[in-house]
């Protein structure tokens, strides 16, 4: 048996196709344990069910065994430390259907805030998203073997070499292509949207709205990496205080040590 535990959440439900590729990656790393929503919880993010019961089903899918609960990404976290008495060396958030880069898309995506909601009882946590539009990405042959090999890297340097200090989550985004051009770090862009309601009719001639947005691209932040093709690495901190008066300390060497690594991964990967 591993000497790692490995908590695996997600925010896309327990149907996602990202879920058994994460969950056998990670297996390759540790023994590990998966509660996810039974429907996907996207733009949820740092909700909790506060307001109904909480109920816990063990299912067999993908030819895994899973816990899925009636609750969000946040509470898979609550559920896995308090009811299933999970006390995990590192929580992994994802793989995620869609990009989430940007403090917009990060305060919003139920997948790194339940990364964050770990780190905040300060488990190593690790957030990951793909650049694709449907889960159907993940049964490429090539792609998920990038995917794989980016949540392995990532998840066994943590695990061997252990955490870094001022950190709550590591936030990591795969671009679309199976060949990347390597791995950055970056700081997360302020809006990746522009977002308007669109005026529309429905069949019995009744208005509704639905929200679209345009997305925008700063250079030098995540979201332009990940445009031109580079795995994102972006630290966070739960702390929003203004660093003023909460402090802001140096980004800790082990981090360069971790973005190294990752490179030189994705260097012989290109091979």
């Amino acid at each position: 048996m591993s000497k790692y535990r490995i908590l695996l959440v997600n925010d896309d439900g327990f149907v996602s196709k990202g879920l058994p590729l994460t969950f056998r990656a990670l297996q390759e790393v540790g023994e590990v344990t998966a509660v996810v929503p039974e429907v996907p919880k996207s733009g949820g993010g740092h909700s909790l069910t506060l307001h109904k019961p909480i109920f816990v089903r063990e299912l067999q899918i993908y030819g895994i065994s899973i816990y899925v609960i009636n609750g969000t990404p946040v509470d898979a976290v609550h559920v896995a430390r308090s009811i299933l008495k999970h006390n995990p060396d590192l929580v992994v958030s994802g793989v995620n259907i869609g990009e989430n880069t940007s403090m917009q898309n990060i305060l919003y995506s139920g997948t790194v805030e339940a990364a964050i909601e770990a780190g905040l009882f300060g488990y190593p946590s690790l957030s990951f998203s793909a650049d694709v539009s449907s889960d159907a990405a993940f049964e490429d042959p090539k792609y998920a073997a990038l995917v794989r090999r980016v949540v392995i890297t990532a998840s066994t340097y943590v695990l061997e070499h252990g955490w870094l200090e001022g950190i709550d989550c590591i936030s990591i985004n795969i671009p679309p292509s199976n060949s990347p051009k390597g791995a950055v770090m970056a700081k997360a862009q302020r809006l990746r949207f522009i977002q308007s309601y669109e005026k529309r009719v429905d069949p019995r001639g009744r208005e509704y709205y639905w929200l679209v947005g345009k997305r925008i691209t700063e250079p030098g932040t995540d979201s332009y990496y990940l445009t031109e093709g580079y795995v994102v690495v972006t630290p966070l901190r739960s702390d929003l205080t203004h660093p003023g008066l909460s402090g802001c300390i140096q980004l800790p060497d082990k981090l360069h040590d971790f973005l190294r690594y990752l490179n030189e991964v994705l260097t012989n990967y290109r091979k």
